[in-house]
């Protein structure tokens, strides 16, 4: 249902439809990777991330004692469903950016050993990104500024950009390592963190904050203190599975 213009719908059609358009193109990119090994591995567990919280975050959403707890009102508007206006978008995808970058960017310049380092900005960058969130009530933001700062954090390790005199590695990304043909390597991870890495891990986050509050007898979504929970168990997964790629 479309509201007036200038304010966010809440059908949750663009999730939906990024949703597609990624296993789209992310089905492409395996079929032109099968013949790889490690590498295939790692892209179909990033695959099987994505479809398997995607379809139960929706399947949960059809229940009207689900949509009572997390806050969703009929069909598919779930509690992050929402659908956000472009000016959204410009408000909290620069600061979202900006805070996770300066978190990383920090974090090397407090005199840490690479692995407390990596620490530190894996859960900063992930505090600012569920905070966001919170405030905007979808998930396409957090994706959008996952994929960006993954992005730059790309750009700096391989040289495309050089900048800030940065000498380690910010953030640990998961090398995904496909190639299509002479395509540039850059352009295709790129593509990856937008359309595989960023999406599969933030609809994982949603996932665990979503069984979590499903989970405590007479939680709701929007009172009390169980999607912070939620919050808190899906960063801790979140970090230790970062935190096992720098070591």
């Amino acid at each position: 249902m479309s509201q007036v213009a200038g304010k966010s719908i809440t059908a949750g059609s663009q999730i939906v439809v990024y949703v597609m358009f990624s296993v789209i193109t992310v089905t492409y990119l395996l079929l032109t990777d099968i013949g790889t090994d490690a590498p295939f591995k790692a892209n179909l567990i990033f695959y099987l991330m994505l479809l398997g919280s995607f379809f139960f975050l929706f399947v949960v959403s059809f229940s009207d004692i689900f949509e009572r707890k997390l806050g969703g009102t009929k069909g598919a508007r779930f509690f992050f469903f929402t659908d956000v206006t472009i000016g959204t978008f410009i408000i909290w995808v620069p600061i979202g950016i900006l805070g996770s970058f300066g978190i990383a960017l920090l974090s090397q310049n407090l005199g840490l050993d690479q692995t407390t380092a990596s620490l530190v900005s894996i859960a900063g960058s992930g505090i600012v990104m569920m905070i966001i969130f919170f405030i905007t009530k979808t998930i396409m933001i957090p994706i959008i500024i996952h994929a960006f700062f993954n992005t730059i954090v790309i750009a700096l390790r391989d040289g495309v950009i050089q900048a800030f005199g940065i000498t380690q590695e910010l953030f640990p990304i998961p090398n995904v390592g496909i190639s299509i043909g002479q395509f540039n390597q850059f352009a295709t991870d790129v593509l990856i963190q937008f359309t595989l890495v960023a999406t599969g891990e933030e609809m994982l986050k949603m996932l665990i904050i979503a069984f979590v509050v499903l989970s405590i007898p007479n939680a709701k979504f929007k009172t009390g203190l169980a999607k912070f929970a939620g919050a808190f168990f899906a960063l801790l997964i979140w970090v230790s599975f970062h935190l096992l790629v720098s070591l």
